[in-house]
């Protein structure tokens, strides 16, 4: 018994310090961008040693991947806060804030494509936290396009999973442009292009004509 509680208390600290070493590294993210991170002043804001640091983080790429982990945690958090019950799947989608946050977080977007870049090697860090990100961004968006698959907002002989994937490479690809070129609106873009992924306007355009046929 006296065994089990000490690993618990281990485990508990364990947590606490990566944690720390986390929200440590995205303030400075935030702040300074991931370019400027050194591993030497994310130990000291989370109050430990560099090298007690390193045993838990063995690289500063292992480093930012936290603070990537946990800027997504936070922001699922902020979203779900906002959005849950407050919107009907007529609603834009994807909600217009979800690309805000990207413009607001211009420094959390910046750390993320370049993590995307990285991570196509799989030994890196990121790798690993990547496959996952996108493995369940295509299951929520497949969620999505079924739920309005059902009310008669997307094509119903679309494949979901399919148009995720698209939808997926469609998010990624426009905030890249954006960071590059911010003239544009970021967030009509993205809504534009799930309308077409889905076939959204030629399924209003059917409701319409139905509804005119009904009248007659």
């Amino acid at each position: 018994m006296e065994a089990t509680t000490r690993t618990r208390r281990t485990y508990g600290k364990t947590v606490e310090r990566r944690l720390a070493v986390a929200r440590a590294a995205l303030e400075i993210v935030r702040e300074k961008g991931h370019r400027a991170l050194t591993t030497a002043e994310v130990a000291s804001r989370a109050s430990m040693s560099e090298t007690a640091m390193l045993y838990h983080f063995p690289s500063r790429d292992h480093i930012l991947v936290a603070a990537m982990e946990l800027a997504d945690r936070d922001s699922r958090t902020l979203l779900t806060e906002q959005f849950q019950g407050s919107r009907t799947l007529r609603d834009a989608w994807p909600p217009p804030e979800l690309a805000r946050l990207s413009g607001e977080d211009e420094s959390i977007t910046r750390l993320f494509l370049a993590l995307s870049a990285e991570a196509v090697n799989p030994e890196h860090p990121a790798h690993a936290y990547l496959k996952d990100h996108r493995e369940n961004a295509v299951l929520e968006f497949a969620e999505g396009v079924k739920r309005r698959q059902a009310i008669g907002y997307a094509l119903p002989g679309l494949d979901p999973i399919s148009v995720a994937r698209q939808m997926v490479a469609l998010w990624s690809g426009l905030r890249m442009q954006w960071l590059v070129d911010p003239s544009f609106d970021l967030a009509a873009e993205v809504s534009q292009g799930f309308r077409a992924l889905t076939g959204q306007a030629a399924m209003e355009a059917k409701q319409k004509i139905g509804d005119l046929i009904s009248k007659i």
